[in-house]
């Protein structure tokens, strides 16, 4: 199993869990509210949303990590949700497990 796959699985059970935020304004708001953990974003996503992204995670000067994973169509896909790039994790546990995935 690749760990794109892995962290998508993770996924999955975020988002039965209630922990997972999808579209770019959710996931800012639970950001500047401290709520999101880790930010995953397509690797097709907009450039102009990518620098969206990474300005808010500057200006709110916390650790959140931000990762580029798979296609919005195949994270759509396996999440069951509508075609968007940006993906909050907002549990502790899940977000570490998808970091220690993507880093090994």
């Amino acid at each position: 199993m690749t760990k794109e796959a892995k962290i998508m699985n993770l996924m999955q059970f975020a988002r039965k869990a209630g922990k997972l935020a999808s579209g770019t304004d959710a996931c800012l708001r639970g950001l500047h509210h401290k709520h999101i953990h880790l930010i995953i974003i397509a690797t097709d996503t907009a450039q102009r949303t990518v620098s969206r992204v990474k300005n808010d995670l500057n200006e709110a000067g916390n650790k959140v990590m931000m990762i580029q994973l798979s296609s919005q169509e195949e994270l759509s896909a396996a999440l069951g949700l509508p075609l968007t790039g940006v993906y909050g994790i907002s549990d502790k546990n899940f977000a570490a497990k998808m970091i220690e995935y993507w880093q090994s």
